[in-house]
């Protein structure tokens, strides 16, 4: 059972995670994130906390994003590890699981996110278009340091969307850029393939 780090309200869905020092904390929401860190004295610049009126646009672009998620230049290095993913029909739920997940370039990441992406055009390869639909994508994660990593993270989501056939898992880690798109920066293929009705 999980529980908010801020408030101790058990999280039975949505989840938000934050990092404090070297660990991460799940929280129950944006605002429990943001006053861990003010109480802490974590300076927005350095911990890639959004202003409040940043958090509520969904239009995914704006100054204070680029600022505080995006990144420029090509993809970040990225160590992607234990990459699992699971659905269930019963609750029509799907979890995207990563053991690990660690930076190993040389400057701190953009904002990331990991999707379940459905491949028709079998696996994933560097530089090749992919035909397919992404069936799931997690919340948003904060930008990783130099050097450190996100550990056992789980989302689990309802599909944004279900097609028939039959598909190539893949597991994307997209990172933000500064020209407002999600690029790859991790990937993981699977090998069984998936039969969706």
């Amino acid at each position: 059972m999980k529980t908010c780090y801020n408030c101790g309200k058990i999280i039975f869905m949505n989840k938000v995670f934050g990092q404090i020092g070297e660990n991460m904390y799940t929280f129950c929401s944006e605002k429990c994130r943001s006053s861990t860190w003010h109480k802490i004295g974590v300076k927005s610049n350095d911990s890639m906390e959004a202003s409040s009126k940043d958090a509520d646009d969904h239009t995914g672009h704006s100054y204070e994003r680029k600022e505080a998620g995006e990144k420029s230049g090509a993809p970040s290095k990225l160590i992607l590890d234990g990459a699992s993913y699971s659905y269930s029909a019963r609750t029509d739920r799907v979890t995207i699981s990563i053991q690990s997940l660690k930076n190993k370039s040389g400057e701190k990441t953009g904002t990331l996110k990991f999707e379940l992406f459905m491949s028709k055009t079998g696996a994933f390869k560097p530089g090749e278009k992919s035909a397919g639909f992404t069936m799931a994508s997690s919340a948003t994660y904060e930008p990783l340091r130099v050097n450190s990593a996100y550990s056992n993270v789980t989302s689990t989501t309802r599909p944004l969307e279900k097609k028939s056939g039959t598909y190539t898992p893949v597991i994307f880690v997209r990172e933000l850029n500064e020209d407002g798109k999600w690029h790859i920066a991790a990937f993981a293929n699977f090998p069984q393939k998936e039969k969706l009705l």
